[in-house]
């Protein structure tokens, strides 16, 4: 097991905080189901700040490279991930607002004494896999196999061709 990043999130956003690293993908275990292999690395980098009103800011930024299934051939495809999440963090007694309401990038937050770095990193990538997998058309390794001149094949057909003989 490896050591987890641990952070007091409104302490690390009132100091300006900067954490890099980056994570194996072999260590984030709820991402295991959509991928082909577990290969790879994703590149994290957290920074804290207060913006002008006084209010504590975490940003979120991730690179990096997994190997999915592709969801036509089963197949390994590549997919690059990149993303940047800006949190504003909201004490725990205080209500999130809508999410309709929140910019595109932008996302509310409760402020955690500790924030678990690598579960958030996770999350981020689990929500920014695409809904389905798979290679550009044509492109699959191994195509499906198509029937021939519109016939199916039936797991019968031998059983006649044994009748037959």
């Amino acid at each position: 097991m490896f050591d987890r990043a641990v952070v007091d999130s409104v302490a690390f956003a009132r100091e300006s905080g900067e954490l890099r690293a980056t994570v194996a993908v072999a260590g984030l275990a709820r991402l295991h189901d959509a991928l082909f292999d577990q290969s790879g690395a994703i590149a994290y980098e957290l920074a804290g700040r207060v913006d002008q009103e006084g209010k504590p800011w975490l940003r979120l930024a991730l690179d990096g490279e997994l190997v999915l299934r592709c969801q036509r051939c089963l197949g390994p495809v590549r997919f690059r991930f990149e993303a940047v999440r800006s949190f504003l963090l909201v004490p725990a007694d205080q209500a999130l607002s809508d999410p309709a309401d929140e910019a595109e990038d932008t996302e509310q937050l409760y402020a955690d004494p500790k924030l678990d770095v690598i579960a958030l990193v996770e999350d981020e990538v689990i929500l920014g896999l695409p809904m389905v997998a798979g290679h550009e058309e044509g492109a699959c390794a191994a195509p499906l196999p198509k029937a021939q001149a519109g016939r199916r094949e039936s797991p019968f057909d031998a059983l006649a061709d044994l009748k037959r003989q």
